[in-house]
């Protein structure tokens, strides 16, 4: 334990690792570090805002949400209680400050914690010490227009830490740390290198990533702005079509896009017990009577349990005709809104299924050699917005994804299984 004491009162802060260490006493003015989860970027950033704090130095932290800066400030009232107990340091709960007295040694020290997802909050004042924390996932605004201006009167000291989020602001802070190496300074720490971190801690972070959101979470790697989605392609495509015969008494489950205009409607089937896609149709240029017919087709067939529509655009009115037709009795069908929140989960998934091989797939090769279904997985790429570092899914500009999409409703669907399940409220019937 580091012990540090002001005005009597004994600070005891956690023990750092080596490599904290060496980054809170490098004299650099900006540093920046590229953390896996889990690496202790949130203790090292309260230690190091403490120690100024206590040296008299006005200390500033912001995250983009207040989840994210709740641990931090969480950790700073834990190692200070005494002192706040005994009225040297106020702590104002509501605005997240606390204020250290000054001593003989030392001006009055201050700790700021405060959110930072619109970078005009942080405005006004000035710093000693500014550490922005997850700045991958704030607006680079955060330093050029209202962080390094806070600096100015003291030449005050910056960190920037954050997990990669693909090749954005954050990326190009490292270039320049790299570059320069005396007054910026990079430091790259993956989360294997916390000794502190159990190997059972580890694999419970890592057990529901793909290899991108590994290499990119655990690894800390700077990935490229947009790639390929689904990986292990190949080896997931040995199932063969089949028949409802070949699957007595198993549970068969369905997702359905639909097509507007020109668009494909697409439907993938899938039998849970053998993890296998048992059939799937792809069409276009029919009306919604005809698109109900060939799903009841299908659902007549397969004797299908549970379904899985999209409910974007057209999607929501077909879902009550299949409601509404005596057909459709008894198939659980779950509609799924593709929104920004919850298609990344949902691909992200699908992603996942095929880096571990959970389900084989059909590919059937027309004339040409080619299946269209298989296209479009390998073309199915992630957008990541430069400024926002928001991640998008999408088929390439001019191409289709609708294959791309039954498939996902259909893991969907196999994931979700039947009305036990399920925990939001969808159609039974």
């Amino acid at each position: 334990m580091t012990l540090l004491t002001t005005l009597r009162i004994s600070v005891r802060l956690p023990r750092l690792f080596p490599k904290q260490i060496e980054i809170r006493d490098d004299p650099a003015l900006r540093k920046v570090l590229v953390c896996g989860r889990q690496f202790g970027k949130t203790i090292l950033a309260s230690c190091a805002a403490v120690d100024a704090a206590l040296q008299g130095r006005r200390v500033l932290y912001a995250a983009p949400t207040a989840t994210q800066t709740n641990q931090f400030w969480d950790y700073c009232k834990t190692w200070l209680d005494m002192p706040i107990e005994a009225k040297i340091i106020h702590k104002n709960e509501t605005d997240r400050v606390l204020q250290f007295p000054p001593t003989a040694a030392a001006l009055a020290g201050r700790i700021r914690c405060q959110t930072a997802w619109n970078a005009d909050t942080l405005r006004g004042g000035h710093e000693d010490l500014l550490i922005l924390d997850e700045f991958a996932f704030m607006d680079e605004e955060a330093w050029g227009k209202v962080g390094a201006p806070m600096l100015l009167r003291t030449n005050g000291a910056a960190w920037f830490i954050s997990t990669p989020k693909r090749r954005n602001h954050f990326f190009r802070f490292y270039q320049r740390a790299m570059r320069d190496g005396v007054r910026w300074k990079a430091w790259h720490c993956t989360s294997l290198e916390n000794p502190h971190l159990s190997a059972e801690a580890l694999e419970e972070i890592t057990r529901d990533m793909t290899n991108d959101d590994y290499r990119q979470e655990i690894l800390a790697e700077f990935l490229e702005d947009s790639g390929s989605v689904f990986h292990n392609i190949e080896n997931c495509l040995k199932a063969a079509p089949s028949t409802p015969e070949e699957h007595p008494g198993h549970t068969i489950v369905a997702g359905i896009d639909w097509g507007r205009s020109n668009d494909y409607t697409a439907i993938s089937v899938v039998c849970t017990d053998c993890m296998r896609e048992v059939d799937r149709a792809r069409f276009r240029l029919v009306d919604a009577i005809e698109q109900l017919n060939r799903v009841k087709e299908i659902v007549r067939r397969w004797g299908v349990k549970t379904l899985a529509p999209e409910q974007n655009s057209i999607g929501q009115p077909m879902i009550d005709m299949m409601n509404n037709d005596p057909a459709m009795r008894g198939v659980y069908i779950i509609p799924v809104m593709l929104s920004g929140k919850s298609k990344p989960a949902l691909i992200r998934a699908l992603a996942l299924c095929f880096e571990h091989e959970d389900v084989q797939w059909i590919q059937e090769r027309d004339e040409m050699g080619a299946d269209v279904w298989t296209e479009e997985l390998r073309a199915y790429e992630e957008t990541v917005s430069e400024k926002t570092g928001v991640s998008s899914y999408s088929a390439p500009a001019g191409a289709h994804d609708d294959t791309v999409i039954a498939r996902v409703m259909a893991y969907h669907a196999a994931r979700v299984g039947g009305p036990a399940q399920v925990m939001d409220t969808p159609f039974w019937r």
